[in-house]
């Protein structure tokens, strides 16, 4: 019996009537893995090779002459704009089903919540953060909810392997299994995954791997075009002061560039950072106004309001050109329709983000993907200091479009502690309960293996730092319930996310939300926001609000911005690029001037392999080793007190021959965990900082073990001191 024979009947004339003339080959393989009773599955294949429906045919198939009950399948997606894209998807494939379909986001109003609560029934459509309020305000209503449900869908899972949204997702599926006695299948969907194993291990940690469902053929044929863009002296070196009035040249020829390859297509346009992504945006209004071309920007990232980002999906929805200048919030699945070409303004900070936004264009058959990166890098100067003469922001990024066409994805951690979740998830199970015995409570947190291994007595520890922070107390009769400061927690709306959202002030215009912005200038001065330019007028800090009026002064906001993590193997693909004499196709004239001046000033130096070198002031340590192992012997050096400059990719280290030898062959010899950790935690502040939103309940002495095992490579870096303390020569 083929594919589409295992398809309910009703489902069958509903793709008849939608005109399927085939089903692709994932989705034949999800059906009939899961109409012949196969259980967790991943299937992986790349973008617009209907995953979506891969895992909604046959899971419909199955639920179609029983729809009612309680929710029988439960979408997870990331985005509620994603959500909201696949509840239209879903609509029309069950509206001849008389499949109810819900979704239940922070939009979604009351009513539709009540249909879904008071009649549980069909598909529900959900984000992490509205099924962890539904634990928390719903817990009685949540067996008569999801009592039947058969299947859990989880969409974009690569977005979740290691982020503290994902064990959140780990913990509530337990969590729903022991509430409504629900044991649902798993299926996991993404177009990118590196080591696939991992995924599915990760899928149900409490039990049998699942089946990897996979289709990598397909793919539409790929242009790269990557384009250097020389930078002039800075101002001050230019013995000039900034002037925002004035549009920087090379800002000014990336824009006419852009809209050069981009004009009258239909284009995303992809920045490392939102305060770019404005700047970007209103260049490219001002230029394509000065060369009279129709206005098709919009712009897309997660600090604009609601409005705003509706209306750039909808433009690039429509039939006339557009180009969206955009953060990673449209990396997602979400229909934008027709995608001509992809522009990376920068280097991303990694292979499987690059994947991910190429996947936007050349979804359907015949069309090409179509790359387009820039890359801005200081020109030659007598001043120009070397690390800048590498051009390494150029060399990231021609690295990991090297490692993208070798079919290199970063693989995920999927072992982490998750200590943050793990206390986001103990206040919330006391709250859905009313309180927990100290044992109940830790059965409940480690059944579900959401959190690796976590140790009694450790788990008591954090337990009692929660006590101490009147987090939660104990009850006469020994009961866990939420402490003064947990009620508070708890009873606020962004308690229910298990990240850290940004506390930023509204931005408003004649009482329409453009955004949101950390820190206003002050009134009278300028900012540009949503693409457009506006004045400040008014700043209420006590109602959190940034009244502006349109303007022509501009300045780009600015946004907290965390660096990335960036994974050895771009380091190491980067080196090799200065090693070799290879000149990859795709670079344009002016890029091939920045790889050769890059190579001429690693020749200088000897900068190929890990090495120490000698320079006015100090040593310089050459590593190329990635983030985490740059990262370790930072703090090492910061522990041996050594001053330093860290370029990423090495170091310049202040210091004299014997000191710094000293340092390097200590930490080579006996590396002190911790000492470093203890930096970490006392100097650098990095719980303050908010890397994860529960990390300053974090017991000190499980925080700094924690620290190390996932955020340092000891054994890593060990090896690289080695290798620099017996380098040889300190000198050329």
């Amino acid at each position: 019996m083929g594919a589409f024979e295992l398809l309910h009947p009703r489902i069958q004339q509903t793709l008849w009537d939608m005109k399927w003339t085939e089903l692709h080959p994932v989705q034949v393989r999800a059906i009939e893995h899961l109409r012949a009773g196969g259980r967790d599955c991943v299937i992986s294949s790349p973008t617009a090779s209907g995953k979506t429906e891969a895992a909604f045919l046959p899971v419909l198939s199955a639920i179609a002459d029983e729809p009612t009950g309680s929710v029988r399948a439960m979408y997870i997606g990331p985005l509620k704009a994603l959500i909201n894209d696949q509840f239209r998807r879903l609509e029309d494939l069950c509206e001849r089903l008389n499949m109810p379909v819900h979704k239940w986001h922070g939009d979604v109003d009351a009513a539709a919540r009540r249909r879904l609560t008071t009649t549980p029934s069909g598909v529900l459509l959900i984000t992490p953060e509205s099924l962890e309020a539904m634990f928390v305000l719903r817990a009685t209503r949540m067996p008569s909810i999801f009592s039947r449900l058969e299947y859990v869908v989880i969409d974009e899972l690569h977005a979740f392997l290691e982020s503290e949204r994902g064990a959140q997702i780990r913990s509530q599926l337990h969590r729903l299994r022991i509430r409504a006695g629900c044991n649902p299948i798993r299926i996991g969907l993404s177009a990118t995954i590196a080591e696939p194993e991992r995924a599915l291990a990760w899928l149900r940690p409490d039990g049998e791997p699942a089946t990897l469902i996979a289709d990598s053929g397909g793919e539409s044929a790929l242009a790269i075009r990557v384009r250097g863009i020389w930078k002039p002296a800075r101002a001050e070196e230019r013995g000039e002061d900034d002037d925002d009035r004035v549009s920087d040249p090379s800002m000014v020829e990336l824009s006419r560039g852009i809209l050069l390859a981009c004009h009258g297509k239909t284009n995303l346009v992809f920045a490392n950072s939102k305060a770019t992504i404005e700047q970007l945006a209103d260049e490219l209004a001002t230029q394509g106004a000065a060369m009279h071309l129709p206005d098709e920007i919009v712009v897309h990232h997660g600090s604009l309001s609601k409005e705003q980002r509706e209306y750039a999906e909808a433009r690039l929805q429509d039939q006339r050109p557009c180009t969206a200048v955009c953060s990673n919030t449209l990396e997602m699945g979400i229909n934008i329709g027709e995608v001509d070409e992809i522009v990376q303004v920068a280097a991303p900070w990694s292979v499987a983000s690059l994947v991910q936004r190429l996947g936007r264009s050349g979804r359907h058959s015949g069309k090409r993907r179509t790359l387009r990166a820039y890359f801005m890098e200081r020109a030659n100067h007598e001043n120009l200091d070397l690390w800048e003469r590498l051009h390494l922001g150029f060399l990231q990024g021609v690295a990991i479009i090297e490692l993208m066409l070798e079919r290199f994805l970063e693989p995920p951690n999927t072992e982490r502690a998750h200590l943050s979740t793990l206390i986001h998830q103990t206040i919330s199970m006391i709250a859905e309960t009313g309180g927990q015995a100290a044992y109940a409570l830790y059965e409940r947190v480690t059944a579900g293996r959401a959190f690796g291994a976590v140790e009694r007595q450790d788990f008591a520890e954090l337990l009692r730092e929660l006590g101490r922070r009147k987090v939660i107390e104990q009850a006469e009769d020994g009961t866990l319930v939420l402490g003064e400061a947990g009620e508070r927690l708890v009873e606020h709306y962004s308690f229910y996310p298990a990240f850290v959202a940004p506390s930023e002030l509204r931005v408003i215009s004649g009482g329409n939300l453009i955004g949101t912005i950390p820190m206003p200038p002050p009134p009278g001065e300028h900012l540009i926001l949503a693409g457009r330019r506006w004045r400040v007028d008014q700043v209420d800090a006590a109602r959190r609000e940034v009244l502006v009026s349109p303007a022509k002064g501009r300045k780009p906001p600015w946004f907290l911005s965390l660096p990335g993590v960036v994974h050895g193997a771009v380091h190491e693909k980067m080196r090799e690029l200065l090693v070799g004499s290879t000149i990859p196709a795709y670079l344009d004239a002016t890029a091939v001037e920045m790889l050769t001046d890059a190579r001429a000033a690693a020749r200088q130096w000897a900068g190929f392999q890990p090495s120490v070198q000698d320079f006015l002031g100090g040593f310089r340590l050459f590593v190329w080793k990635g983030s985490r192992i740059q990262q370790t012997l930072a703090i090492a050096l910061s522990v041996a007190t050594l001053r330093y400059r860290d370029y990423d990719v090495g170091f310049d280290v202040f210091a004299g021959r014997s000191e710094l030898l000293a340092a390097l062959d200590s930490f080579a010899r006996t590396p002190n965990e911790a000492a470093l950790a203890a930096y970490a935690d006392e100097q650098l502040l990095l719980r303050e900082l908010g890397r994860e939103k529960f990390e300053s309940y974090i017991p000190a002495n499980q925080w700094r073990r924690n620290f190390v095992r996932e955020q340092l490579d000891i054994s890593g870096a060990v090896e690289v001191a080695t290798e620099l303390a017996n380098a040889g020569p300190l000198s050329i």
